[in-house]
């Protein structure tokens, strides 16, 4: 109807037109009843025509009620028909009018709202075909014979083809290996009604064919019966090739756990076996089947409480990762396991270290031996040998303790970096040159410490060779041999003074006689002389014997072989009286201080021997210096402690006395003063000086159980310092010697000496000093003549003679006879007899050769008034 009436405005007026006509036809037509029902068709067509609202709907069927009801009002009844029927017949027409409205009302809202549910299902259906097509599965659909006759979009476009080409040829796409399986089971469910489920592969419009899991479920009517099938595929191309590469790796996986020597299990967490290799079997005393599903601590020897399953069950419950070493008792053996938990439960891999276990013991033993070695264990890789050398990868604890680098500092370095200026090149090149061929090599070296000190090594390299017969790495073993040559050093020094010693020893005896009797028969004709000539010819002779005699001193003074006659000493007051002296000595332009420290201790030793000893430093100073300058001597009181000791075995730590002699001369370098202290070496002009000053305070310093110490710069000067050990509890202190003419005496004296000559002349100097004498040449005769002579009041004795008794033993028996006798004993050298440690035994009085008259004369009178 809207095809023939589509314009709404003619539809409104074709039915105002046909109202007013049937009014009109009823007004004019004065039947005597009612026309009224010639409104209905008006209303059926306001009812219908397309376009025309409901307001005019209602206003036609209002109208047409009130013109059926005007006209029964306005119109004469000419029929003469009865009222009745004229009421009745426009009450019928109203109703018939009203029915009609609402018979029509009811069907356009009926018509509507098919209208509107026509309009949703087009809206669903849309919405579903988009939803079909935006979905990223191929949707399809089959009749209840099972013929394909719905496929979506993306099923042509996968396919490259229409949907009509793919509903009437759908098997056409399918990979021929998957045709018959497909058809099989397709046939089966549309048979059964089963839902279908199946995986085959499509051809790609390119021709690669893709995997696709497809499935369909049955629609059924109100009778159960199947009425179609609706369907869906999805790629699962990746899907499949992912499980292809899954099992290829659970197969490589498979594979690489039965093969590797490590055990390997996995527990669930009921802590069941849900996988156990070959060796995880083997060790466990099972096969793999019998312990699958199998709880492990009731099929395996290992026990609920054992070490092994708390750690998994600690693993399990913590979640956490283990590692640990375990006795295995059941094989005796010792297991490594590694414990991984996982969502599972966990994984367990161990393997049998039990000789791992024993060559790591070994190894650490070793490692422990070789770290507490004193010798230093360097190993280093085997190249390069030119710069910049080999790097580190090992060196033990000695090597820190001796070198003072830590083992962090030298690893991945070469240990060329201690090296430094006295490293021996030719050393080095030997050593390149055996490696260079392999070879084991030997060599001595300087090397230093982190702190610039040197030290000297014994160095062995042995080249490590691999089972290819190839030089893997360097292994040096390195011994610190600096005390060791110090001491050999000082075997050569104790040594050179051992021959030194009995070199002077076997020259001082008979030469000290020789020099006794020159010395006193020179004194003696200086006294008599009256020729001048004579006179100074006698002096020189004098002068000579006097050198002679200090070169002898010196030398056994060097040699540790002058016998000292230690006293406690005040140092201090030493000084005071040798400053004169030393002022004298020392020229105008050198200028002189005395530093004494009021509160300096007192020291056992040989006074007369210091006071040599210093004026030898003191001279030595001066000629240092000779553009003037100062000389400085200084005491003070010193602890050398262990440290200091350490460095300088002969050191005895404690408390000491300690003189400084300084000078502001031309000094020394390290060469020199590594030869100051050798016997005849000297730095001055032949004729200027011996060489044994400062040997012979060397030897009286060691010899008196001291320490001397060389501190000089070249060009700065020079400080020696002498330490001598500090004595407690004494009050005793030095005065110096006077100065006396010979003073002699009446009483009797015993002369025992076995040298004619000196015999000779200590007998014409006793004399000479009014003494009687009664001299003999042997120990036995001494006695005879103590036996004949009662009134001897002094045995002088020489130390050393023939005829089996020396002068000690001499002294000894005459003692045992004679308790009253004095006894001084003379020698040019001694022994043991009276000198024990260098100093002579207590009591004793020795005169040493040779010896002036008025030493001579001093030391009797001392012996002979002694209480």
């Amino acid at each position: 109807m809207t095809t023939f009436f589509p314009n709404t405005a003619f539809n409104i007026a074709l039915v105002w037109a046909g109202f007013i006509l049937v009014f009109l036809t009823d007004f004019l037509t004065p039947l005597g009843f009612a026309h009224g029902a010639l409104y209905v068709p008006v209303l059926i067509c306001a009812m219908t025509l397309p376009g025309i609202s409901k307001r005019n709907q209602i206003g036609v069927l209002l109208a047409a009620l009130l013109a059926t009801a005007a006209y029964y009002i306005w119109a004469p009844n000419l029929s003469n028909l009865p009222e009745v029927y004229i009421v009745s017949n426009r009450a019928l027409s109203g109703l018939a009018l009203l029915l009609t409205y609402v018979y029509f009302r009811k069907l356009h809202t009926v018509s509507q709202q098919n209208t509107e549910i026509k309009s949703l299902e087009q809206a669903q259906r849309k919405t579903m075909d988009d939803f079909i097509e935006a979905m990223p599965v191929q949707v399809w659909s089959a009749n209840a014979s099972g013929a394909v006759d719905f496929v979506s979009n993306s099923l042509a476009q996968f396919s490259g083809k229409s949907k009509e080409q793919v509903v009437n040829d759908w098997l056409a796409l399918l990979h021929p290996d998957d045709r018959e399986n497909t058809i099989k089971v397709w046939s089966q469910s549309v048979n059964t009604g089963d839902p279908y489920q199946v995986d085959f592969r499509l051809q790609r419009h390119d021709g690669e064919y893709i995997w696709f899991k497809t499935q369909a479920v049955a629609q059924r009517d109100e009778k159960g019966e199947i009425a179609r099938w609706f369907g869906s595929s999805i790629d699962i191309d990746d899907l499949r090739r992912l499980q292809e590469e899954t099992n290829q790796l659970a197969s490589k996986f498979r594979h690489t756990v039965e093969s590797i020597t490590d055990a390997f299990f996995t527990l669930d967490h009921e802590f069941r076996f849900t996988y156990v290799n070959q060796k995880a079997a083997e060790i466990l005393g099972s096969t793999a089947d019998e312990l699958f599903g199998e709880i492990i601590w009731e099929k395996c020897p290992i026990g609920y409480h054992s070490p092994f399953a708390e750690r998994y069950r600690l693993a399990s419950d913590k979640k956490q990762k283990l590692h640990f070493e375990e006795h295995f008792s059941p094989r005796d053996i010792w297991l490594e396991v590694h414990v991984y938990p996982s969502s599972d439960g966990i994984s367990v891999y161990f393997s049998d270290i039990t000789v791992l276990r024993i060559e790591r013991e070994r190894l650490k033993l070793l490692d422990l031996a070789v770290s507490r070695l004193n010798d230093i264990i360097i190993i280093t890789k085997s190249s390069p040998l030119n710069e910049p050398g080999p790097e580190v990868v090992y060196v033990n604890q000695a090597f820190e303790k001796i070198t003072g680098y830590s083992a962090d500092e030298i690893i991945g370095k070469s240990p060329r970096m201690l090296q430094g200026p006295k490293t021996d090149r030719a050393e080095l090149d030997k050593i390149k040159a055996a490696l260079t061929q392999e070879q084991t090599v030997r060599a001595q070296l300087i090397n230093y410490t982190k702190s610039g000190q040197e030290y000297y090594l014994e160095i062995e390299i042995v080249p490590l060779i691999n089972d290819q017969e190839e030089c893997t790495h360097l292994v040096a073993i390195e011994r610190d041999i600096t005390e060791q040559l110090e001491m050999e050093k000082r075997l050569r020094e104790s040594q050179k003074l051992e021959a030194i010693g009995h070199l002077t020893g076997g020259i001082a005896h008979d030469f000290n006689n020789l020099l006794t009797v020159i010395l006193g028969n020179a004194e003696m004709m200086i006294d008599r002389a009256t020729d001048s000539d004579l006179r100074e010819m006698t002096e020189m002779t004098l002068s000579a014997a006097r050198r002679g005699a200090e070169l002898t001193s010196r030398l056994l003074a060097f040699a540790r072989r002058q016998p000292l006659d230690p006293k406690p000493t005040d140092v201090s007051q030493l000084l005071k009286g040798m400053q004169p002296l030393i002022r004298r000595t020392l020229p105008e332009d050198l200028e002189f201080e005395l530093v004494n420290n009021p509160q300096l201790g007192i020291a056992e030793l040989d006074a007369g021997e210091l006071e040599t000893a210093l004026l030898n430093l003191v001279i030595n100073a001066r000629d240092a210096m000779d553009s003037g300058g100062k000389l400085t001597i200084e005491t003070n009181n010193a602890i050398l402690d262990n440290d200091y000791a350490n460095h300088h075995s002969e050191v005895i730590p404690g408390d000491y006395v300690m003189i400084c002699v300084s000078d502001t001369g031309i000094g020394m370098d390290a060469d020199t003063i590594n030869q100051a202290f050798d016997p005849f070496f000297t730095t001055k002009a032949i004729g200027k000086g011996s060489g044994l000053g400062l040997s012979m305070v060397f030897g009286f310093t060691k010899q008196s159980g001291g320490h001397i110490k060389i501190y000089s710069e070249l060009n700065e000067g020079t400080s020696i310092k002498l330490y001598f050990p500090r004595v407690r509890n004494v009050t005793e202190s030095y005065e110096t010697a006077k100065q006396h003419l010979p003073v002699g005496g009446t009483e009797h004296i015993l002369i025992a000496e076995d040298d004619d000559l000196v015999m000779q002349n200590l007998e014409r100097q006793l004399r000479y000093l009014g003494y009687k004498v009664t001299a003999v040449g042997s120990g036995p005769s001494a006695l005879e003549a103590l036996e004949k002579n009662i009134d001897i009041d002094l045995l002088l004795t020489d130390i050393v003679m023939p005829g089996g008794m020396n002068g000690r033993e001499l002294a000894e028996k005459a003692r045992e006879k004679y308790p009253a006798l004095r006894v001084l004993f003379t020698s040019g050298y001694t022994e043991n007899a009276i000198v024990h440690h260098g100093r002579l035994d207590r009591g004793v009085h020795l005169l040493s050769k040779p010896y002036t008259r008025l030493e001579l004369a001093s030391k009797v009178r001392l012996v002979l008034e002694q209480d």
